[in-house]
């Protein structure tokens, strides 16, 4: 059994301690979820499917901030099945070409290996082998956010059944025409020595310098042009100098040839628009097979193309002897010292440059001339392009579609094959014979078109996106699919919403789109919702390179799963970043711990009055009581009911998490629970207290319900210690209230409304002006003692204080209004004016000073300028607090 059967009611109170902790429930909790199959999902054709597939983490991942967004799928997945929804989250994880060779040739070298002497069978055998030892550690680490996925349908991009899906798709668009091979500049890593894409680039800012270099014009030896350039390694591979067009001090050379330093060989000087006539000297070198810019210069001139590099970055023979052969950066130390001697460089002058760094290599990239397979995007877009302007897909935030118009609609085919090994094989096969290219799902045995037998396959596997674009149907064996499979395609696709961040919206989502539209005729998902950037206290996005990204499983030890979940979604504002700290969490901690004493409470006065929580359910609560307390709960209840399901619905999270915050913390626990009390003193009616605490349980049952999509362990623990008449259940697959506007008063919320603002305003008057909390006051109200009625002494209690709606206001009195009716609170007796307005001018006059100073601060240029932000932004929080402190503190004082 998962909870220990209790002997009679008081133990089920006992169960309860002080404090939820998560360290002594998380665990176990996980176990029972896990081994009862609670989200293993069947196809139910009286049911509506509710599908996500999880974005596939790379199998050489570690837990981070933005795994933490899985919490949104699972607050979505929850909701639906709970709704009666038969939802289906698919989990699964991702090969991750490039990241996963990397480690595993590491892993060789370090034991002396090496993965080409070893061969291409034996390295993916050991590949394999890493997969199996490592690759399940991230799933681990999902599993502790307490996700609901049906983990019978794992997914591993390189499985049969996956991998089938990844070659009938790539025959397809062979055989349709939409696959080619082409000499292209590429982005490459030296490392990997594999083209990579765009989304594995990224930029770093970096000291450098600008070399100004002197070229000989030709047939003039005392003639020459100074060319600044950041990479002087590679004049090399220059094919022309080029200048603006209307660049007057260079217009005469236009036409004319130059010779390169070093190795002697003539090229034009060209006119192009490309160049900036301020940078540098106005005149920079042409090397179209490295640099992409001077790749469309060069075939806008027909200058043709000069590769001067091997794979992995070391100058080839195209380049005098001296350089064969060495690293591009030793090389360019030693032309820079050779330019030098022969008097070629002008000068060296400091700059700043953006360079593209390999993210899996660490160094930066080549722009590489090489021989790659291209998918055509022009057909694929197009079908894109219609799914968002039909109205088909949905993209949250909706100023996402400006990015996603312009992209698609400037296009560029897509490279992908990679040089690397691990990874699904392209399945072209060349004649070696006749070179005859055959594209089969299986290996073809001789060549279609000569006969022979000499085939050989490429080596090249695909880039990790043209595998994981078919995500939404290959989970299900799109390919090869039995009777049961491909009725659960049918059932289960297309799904019905994508949660990623915004930085893979064209490597991943919009390739998808194309995959779904392509080859399923179908959207792949009806939203996309994307998550913000996580960001640390100053504003610097988390990342593990800056060391700024928290141990995430070290957080959730600390404080509680459920309080990190909650913490981090109680701050997604659609379109916004999270600026984030651990300190965060104590909200969801405090929250957690508020719920937990809420049940203390109902369960310690349950007992008293020989109730069995077990037997009371929020599906119980039918209608509305008659009873002000009650009937007003009730309606709070289903206000908040109607306002989650709402915010769900638009992927409003932070605004669900606070619509619960504020119902279970301000209404229930604040006010009803206050006002609950006075009905369980021993001299109270009784039947009327059975009754209060009847429907508090019922309206708290409904409350974990909607808790539990983002609190789940906490809510499931209460939940099982409350039904333990029910084992082998869990609350996740209890119904989920739904809203129902017949159990609304407007006017029952009004009215309690008018009696908080009452006592509120009382405890803000007694707080003013340090009064005791257990002084009894005195209260004139100029209304009509029937406006409150029976709730007078519920009034009386929560303010501490004696209201008299029968005479006008005595002597010395504080005012406040409240929903346009004045009251006055005596503090005749209580309060000495003198001393209290010498206290207030004291406390005023430090105040005035200290926001002074503040304002001195922030109104100089050079602390603006030269403070750090959070130093800046402390400074405004701190004068926005002291200025509301002030204000309070002159109005006492008006009141003396």
């Amino acid at each position: 059994m998962f909870f220990e059967q209790k002997e009679c009611l008081v133990t089920k109170y006992e169960a309860f301690g002080k404090a939820f902790d998560p360290s002594q429930t998380e665990s176990k909790i996980r176990d029972y979820w896990k081994n009862n199959c609670f989200y293993k999902s069947v196809r139910n054709p009286n049911k509506k499917p509710y599908t996500i597939t999880m974005p596939p983490p790379n199998v050489t991942g570690d837990l981070t901030m933005g795994h933490m967004m899985f919490t949104l799928q699972d607050i979505l997945i929850r909701w639906h099945r709970a709704k009666g929804y038969e939802a289906c989250w698919i989990p699964g994880t991702d090969h991750a070409s490039i990241a996963t060779e990397a480690k595993v040739t590491k892993l060789l070298a370090d034991q002396g290996i090496s993965k080409r002497e070893i061969g291409r069978e034996a390295f993916l055998k050991h590949a394999f082998e890493w997969k199996e030892k490592y690759g399940g550690r991230i799933i681990d680490s999902l599993n502790t956010l307490g996700i609901s996925c049906d983990w019978s349908r794992n997914t591993f991009t390189m499985d049969e059944k996956y991998s089938s899906a990844v070659i009938k798709a790539i025959v397809k668009l062979y055989k349709d025409g939409l696959i080619y091979k082409s000499h292209r500049l590429v982005n490459w890593c030296p490392v990997s020595q594999s083209v990579i894409s765009d989304e594995e680039v990224f930029p770093e800012e970096r000291n450098g310098s600008l070399w100004h270099i002197r070229y000989i014009v030709e047939g003039n030896k005392d003639q020459s042009i100074v060319v600044a350039t950041t990479r002087p390694e590679t004049l090399f591979g220059d094919l022309a100098v080029a200048v603006h067009p209307s660049d007057e001090r260079y217009a005469h050379l236009i036409g004319k040839n130059v010779i390169v330093p070093v190795c002697n060989r003539s090229i034009p000087v060209i006119a192009d628009h490309y160049v900036e006539k301020e940078f540098g000297t106005g005149i920079v070198k042409i090397t179209p097979a490295h640099d992409m810019n001077d790749f469309e210069v060069g075939k806008r001139h027909k200058l043709g193309l000069l590769n001067i590099m091997h794979p992995n970055a070391t100058l080839n023979d195209k380049v005098p002897k001296d350089y064969q052969g060495l690293d591009r950066y030793v090389a360019r130390k030693k032309l820079v010292t050779e330019l030098e001697n022969i008097g070629l460089l002008h000068k060296i002058t400091p700059h700043k440059l953006v360079i593209g760094i390999s993210e899996r290599g660490n160094v930066p990239i080549e722009y590489y001339l090489s021989e790659q397979w291209y998918i055509k995007m022009d057909k694929l877009a197009g079908m894109t392009l219609n799914a968002t302007r039909s109205g088909k897909l949905k993209l949250i935030p909706a100023h996402q579609e400006k990015t996603w118009e312009h992209w698609l609609t400037n296009i560029q085919d897509w490279c992908i094959s990679r040089q690397l090994w691990w990874g699904h094989r392209l399945p072209i096969y060349t004649c070696q014979s006749c070179q005859h290219i055959h594209c089969e799902e299986k290996a073809p045995t001789q060549c279609e078109k000569c006969g022979k037998n000499n085939l050989s396959q490429e080596n090249d596997v695909l880039d990790t996106w043209a595998s994981s674009w078919l995500w939404t149907f290959g989970v299900h064996n799109w390919a090869k699919p039995n009777s049961e499979e491909k009725m659960d395609l049918e059932y289960y696709y297309p799904t019905e919403v994508i949660v990623t961040g915004a930085d893979i919206i064209f490597f991943w989502i919009a390739r998808m789109v194309m995959a779904g539209e392509y080859f399923m005729g179908e959207t792949p998902f009806k939203h996309c919702y994307f998550t913000p950037i996580v960001r640390d206290s100053v504003g610097r996005k988390m990342s593990k390179s800056l060391g700024n990204s928290p141990d995430v499983s070290g957080v959730m030890k600390k404080y509680g799963t459920d309080a990190m979940r909650f913490s981090l979604v109680n701050q997604i504002v659609t379109g916004q970043d999270i600026f984030w700290s651990d300190d965060c969490c104590d909200l969801g901690k405090t929250f957690a711990n508020k719920i937990w004493n809420a049940t203390r409470f109902l369960t310690m006065n349950a007992v008293k009055l020989d109730i069995d929580p077990a037997n009371i359910s929020f599906d119980d609560l039918k209608t509305r009581s008659n009873d002000s307390i009650m009937g007003w709960i009730t309606s709070e209840f289903y206000d908040v009911v109607h306002k989650t399901h709402d915010n769900i619905s638009k992927y409003e999270f932070s605004q669900y998490t606070s619509s619960m915050y504020e119902f279970v913390w301000m209404i229930y626990c604040d006010w009803f629970v206050e006002l609950m009390k006075p009905r369980f003193n021993e001299n109270a009616d009784k039947e009327l207290a059975r009754e209060t605490i009847t429907v508090a349980l019922k309206i708290f049952d409904g409350v974990l319900r909607l808790l539990h999509p983002i609190m789940p362990f906490v809510t499931e623990e209460i939940w099982q210690q409350l039904n333990q008449n029910r084992q082998g259940k869990t609350i996740g697959l209890e119904k989920l209230p739904e809203p129902q506007s017949n159990m609304i008063d407007a006017n029952s919320i009004q009215y309690m409304r008018e009696v908080q603002g009452v006592v509120s305003a009382v405890r803000t008057i007694r707080g003013k002006f340090n009064i005791h909390p257990g002084t009894d006051l005195t209260v004139y109200m100029q209304d009509s003692k029937n406006r409150f009625g029976n709730l007078i002494p519920q009034m009386e209690a929560l303010a501490k204080a004696k209201f008299n709606f029968e005479s006008e206001q005595k002597g010395f009195c504080a005012p406040a209004l409240v929903n346009g009716s004045e009251i006055f609170v005596s503090l005749e007796g209580l309060v000495d004016r003198n001393a209290e307005r010498d206290r207030l001018l004291k406390k005023i006059e430090k105040i005035s000073a200290t926001i002074a100073g503040v304002e001195k601060r922030l109104s100089n240029e050079e602390f603006v300028k030269g403070a750090p932000a959070h130093i800046i932004d402390g400074a405004k929080k701190q004068l926005s607090i002291n200025q509301k402190e002030l204000e309070m503190l002159q109005e006492s004082l008006k009141v003396l």
